[in-house]
């Protein structure tokens, strides 16, 4: 017996240093799938910036009017022929965070990944090029998620870890799409793989460092680096009344822009009309939205980076009308379901309710003209808060992008008041909404059972016990044990650090399990 203990001793210590082996061929690989993420997520962005641009001049230039029934036309097919893609691979709908959390839980998985991620990449491009209201951050994400299912394939990598994979694809995406790579890691954490492992957030910040880079290169220059800001001189108590009186406007309009967003979509989705019908008249909206302000099409945020470089002088009212017209554009685009984000519309939205408060600020003598793009920073983080309901994310990602550290404290303050009245509000984040509609669809219902794989990290739970003595939640059964490269039966049989183990359940629970039995085979 004494024996037996001593070679358990002996070949529990061989595992822990063989995991650290592997550990460190899971941190090389997360490097690979961040360079392979920013050399296919950059090009996507330089593409959109360069479509943009494109359609900017031509709708600038005053072309005769019977240039425009090509263009048209043109954009009509391109949008019925997105949509046909859509209906392909539905996996390519939206935005792809909420299916890139889908995958990294295991409600579902990427089939065709290379096929689906060229689909992806050219639908998004197609619909931001037809000038709909959509952002590249969602897309990004997912296109980075499929890099990492794809090398997780080639690399044959364990099956615990293939969700570091896909969650550091996920963040070098953002990390591609921002050049903000610690911002990235956070949004893996709090939004899509929503547990605060150590070795995911290494992977994620790793991956989003090296396609953050490759960014830098192809964009050396960030605009949102040339928004000046001034903080505003004033007493204590003022400060306190404003940013009180910001995150209450925030909140109550974060709601209003979540409800209708969310309520819009759903009904979108139950209208019969042929698709051909519905794009013309997508398109159409966008096409007199491009005659009268070309720059709050693709997302609007061109128009957001004018307002807060020069938007000092604006009219109130025109500013609110803007933002009512990219807020309507953004709810009909966002619903038709084409390949696009909503994160870069929410932040203008953001952005420019900032500005109309600190245009209010300096009609009643609270703050100087200079001070309103500080405001307006402000205001793109907490919102951002109020309806992804994601802080650290927002904080750290307005800092981050724009390098003025001036704006963190105050985007704290306003931000964590905006997340307790969201809370009283009783605000599901905006991911999470489609989340759910997404797995309660038939075809997520017809799945009865599930299986989740872990990896036994030292000193968790998990770690040295026998799989009969675990106590695991109801209906929650072990079946397989991987060791070795081998598949061993669970009855018996002692963990130990590096063990991939198989879990069993019902499909219904898995939100509610994934993070208390991911808890168990970890440390944190």
């Amino acid at each position: 017996m004494f024996q037996r203990l001593k070679d358990l001793k002996k070949l529990r210590t061989w595992y822990v240093v063989k995991l650290k082996l592997v550990d460190a061929r899971l941190y090389f690989v997360s490097i690979f799938v961040g360079l392979l993420t920013g050399l296919v997520a950059v090009p996507y962005h330089y593409c959109l910036y360069y479509f943009f641009h494109l359609r900017s001049e031509f709708f600038s230039s005053r072309p005769a009017w019977y240039w425009h029934i090509p263009l048209f036309l043109l954009f009509w097919g391109i949008l019925i022929f997105v949509s046909w893609l859509v209906m392909k691979m539905p996996l390519i709908t939206g935005g792809g965070i909420p299916q890139t959390r889908a995958v990294i839980n295991g409600r579902i998985s990427y089939k065709h990944p290379f096929i689906e991620m060229i689909s992806k990449f050219t639908g998004g491009i197609l619909s931001f090029a037809a000038g709909l209201s959509l952002g590249r951050e969602g897309p990004s994400v997912q296109i980075g998620s499929y890099v990492g299912c794809l090398v997780a394939r080639w690399t044959r990598i364990l099956r615990g870890e293939r969700k570091q994979l896909l969650a550091a694809g996920a963040g070098a995406g953002l990390a591609a799409a921002f050049a903000a790579p610690l911002a990235s890691s956070l949004l893996v954490i709090e939004s899509i793989e929503r547990f605060d492992a150590p070795k995911t957030a290494i992977t994620t910040l790793l991956a989003g460092v090296v396609a953050g880079a490759v960014a830098s290169m192809v964009f050396p220059i960030n605009s949102y680096h040339l928004i000046q800001v001034t903080e505003p001189v004033f007493s204590f108590l003022i400060q306190i009344k404003y940013f009180l009186l910001l995150a209450v406007v925030i909140s109550v309009c974060g709601k209003i822009y979540s409800l209708i967003m969310v309520s819009f979509k759903r009904v979108y989705a139950t209208v019969k009309s042929p698709v051909y019908v519905k794009m013309s008249y997508l398109l159409l909206v966008a096409y007199i939205i491009s005659f009268m302000q070309v720059d709050l099409t693709g997302g609007g945020e061109n128009f957001l980076l004018q307002q807060a470089q020069s938007g000092a002088h604006s009219q109130i009212m025109w500013i609110v009308a803007m933002m009512l017209l990219h807020f309507g554009f953004t709810v009909i685009s966002v619903s038709s379901g084409l390949p696009g984000g909503n994160f870069i519309p929410t932040l203008v939205t953001g952005g420019l309710l900032g500005q109309i408060v600190g245009l209010l600020g300096v009609r009643y003598g609270v703050i100087a003209p200079e001070n309103i793009s500080y405001v307006m920073l402000i205001s793109m983080s907490s919102f951002l808060v109020a309806v992804i309901r994601t802080p650290l994310t927002a904080i750290v990602l307005i800092t981050e992008i724009t390098g003025h550290f001036e704006v963190f404290y105050p985007s704290v303050v306003v931000g964590g008041l905006t997340y307790y009245f969201t809370e009283l509000l009783q605000m599901k984040p905006f991911n999470v909404t489609l989340y759910e509609d997404m797995i309660n669809t038939p075809a997520f219902q017809e799945q009865k059972r599930y299986k989740l794989s872990v990896e036994v990290m030292t000193g968790s739970y998990m770690d040295g016990k026998v799989v009969d003595e675990l106590l695991l939640p109801e209906n929650c059964a072990i079946i397989n044990v991987h060791r070795d490269g081998k598949d061993n039966k669970p009855p018996g049989m002692r963990l130990i650090p590096g063990d991939q183990v198989d879990i069993e359940m019902d499909a219904q629970d898995i939100e509610k399990l994934y993070e208390p039995l991911v808890s168990m085979a970890n440390i944190y």
